[in-house]
């Protein structure tokens, strides 16, 4: 079976949905009409003893008809009483069709009693065909105009389709060009265009944290390398050279695991959903389970929408980061869409404070990956939140908000 177009698919769903409403509508219309002329015919037609005298002679039963345009006939003797339509014996009831006209029957005792009701019937019946009529035209004007709307918008998603058809997967920078007459498809190219921007700058980034964590893991690994040399050719005999390679190789390995841990946090900023959290419970959780022997204070409380896992990243960098660059008393302080972590260590140089956040930066007395501060930054980037730090000479405190504050 042929696949239907787009454009036929729409023309006709929604010109069956017009008939269905419109023929509904009409139905109900006409079905008014219909039962209000065939009551009133009926109701008219009904009111048979004052149309009709019946007389007992000594003749016998004579009829007296006091309306010209009622049809009578006498059942018994199958006699026509009154006939001014000319049509001879009838015994029937109901609407009937006779020839080319239309006669409403009652029987009343031993008679049959009509009139003709031709008018009402064709006025329904040229209703009915009008209605009809309109339905028809209806559905080809809807069909007619959905068609070429429908046409119009597929044409403008072809032209679409078919600039990105030649897409490859390394055209990172291309965005599409067309612009369409139809607001629905200019918001799709609109959106899309978005995601490639998107893309690119999140490939573009991660090329580069690639390239710079490789350009950092050499350092480590060249270690590991030499070092492992040195105890192939005399490790084993010198007992002091052992103990200096194993140490050498073993700081390395924790500046690897380190790294790559760090990657993998990256990594993980993208899928980090939001939640309701209660500010101090969670702080005092992480400080429980993370900083136990620690000097930590927490002090108010607060809530915010944020993800749990994320955001206790970021608190556990920046409290690490005040314990090995800074000294205690460590204080947290939480209040609504708030959090500032205070440390009472040294003045940050004004020259670092802009550059402590960026990736792989160290400071002079730094022994670290320059990733921690990074990390958090880019975390809170992805989860809508700011971080600032402020130093002096008697404090640092590094603030965690969401939104304007």
């Amino acid at each position: 079976m042929k696949i239907l177009k787009l454009t036929t698919k729409i023309s006709l769903f929604n010109t069956l949905a017009t008939i269905i409403i419109v023929g509904m509508v009409l139905f109900t219309i006409y079905r008014y009409f219909s039962v209000v002329a065939q009551r009133n015919i009926v109701n008219d037609t009904g009111n048979i003893e004052r149309s009709v005298m019946i007389l007992q002679t000594p003749f016998g039963t004579q009829y007296m008809v006091m309306r010209w345009d009622l049809y009578v006939a006498e059942k018994e003797n199958k006699s026509v009483v009154n006939d001014p339509y000319g049509i001879g014996y009838v015994d029937a009831q109901g609407f009937q069709k006779i020839s080319d006209r239309y006669f409403y029957f009652i029987q009343f005792k031993s008679l049959t009693i009509g009139r003709d009701v031709t008018p009402t019937m064709r006025f329904l019946y040229a209703v009915r065909t009008l209605f009809i009529f309109a339905i028809l035209f209806i559905a080809i004007g809807v069909f007619g105009s959905t068609y070429i709307l429908s046409k119009r918008s597929v044409s403008d998603l072809k032209e679409f389709i078919t600039s990105i058809e030649s897409l490859g997967g390394n055209d990172l920078a291309y965005r599409v060009n067309v612009k369409p007459k139809s607001s629905e498809v200019s918001e799709l190219i609109s959106k899309f265009n978005d995601l490639m921007g998107r893309i690119e700058r999140s490939y573009k980034a991660q090329e580069s944290f690639v390239s710079a964590v490789s350009h950092e893991l050499r350092t480590p690994v060249a270690n590991l390398t030499g070092y492992v040399n040195m105890l192939k050719r005399w490790g084993l005999k010198d007992e002091n050279i052992l103990v200096e390679a194993v140490n050498a190789i073993e700081e390395s390995s924790k500046e690897i695991k380190q790294i790559i841990e760090n990657m993998l946090l990256i990594a993980k900023v993208e899928t980090l959903t939001e939640e309701k959290i209660d500010l101090r419970e969670f702080v005092e959780d992480l400080v429980y389970h993370k900083f136990k022997d620690k000097d930590i204070t927490v002090e108010g409380t607060g809530l915010l929408s944020s993800n749990r896992e994320g955001l206790g990243i970021i608190i556990t960098i920046i409290l690490n980061n005040a314990f090995i660059h800074g000294a205690p008393p460590v204080i947290v302080k939480v209040s609504d869409n708030a959090i500032e972590i205070e440390n009472h260590g040294d003045k940050i140089p004004d020259e670092d404070l802009d550059k402590i956040f960026d990736r792989f930066y160290k400071g002079k007395n730094s022994n670290g990956t320059g990733l921690g501060l990074y990390i958090a930054k880019e975390i809170a980037n992805k989860l809508g939140l700011k971080i600032s730090v402020e130093s002096t000479h008697e404090r640092t405190v590094f603030k965690i908000v969401k939104g304007e504050q």
